[in-house]
């Protein structure tokens, strides 16, 4: 099983980045950290509306 990095920029083609929802057991793994990060807030905006709007 691959471990992926942590947020951050991804260095490489084979470099993927990784986020968990401190919420629920929602976890993605993207291609960049921008990707990450608007797949982490579309999931915040639709399972957690509140959790999102204080951030």
């Amino acid at each position: 099983m691959p471990t992926y990095r942590r947020g951050g920029h991804v260095r490489g083609d084979d470099d993927r980045v990784e986020r968990e929802c401190d919420l629920c057991d929602w976890h993605c793994v993207a291609d960049s950290y921008p990707a990450l990060v608007r797949e982490y807030q579309a999931h915040l905006r639709s399972d957690h509306l509140k959790a999102w709007l204080r951030a």
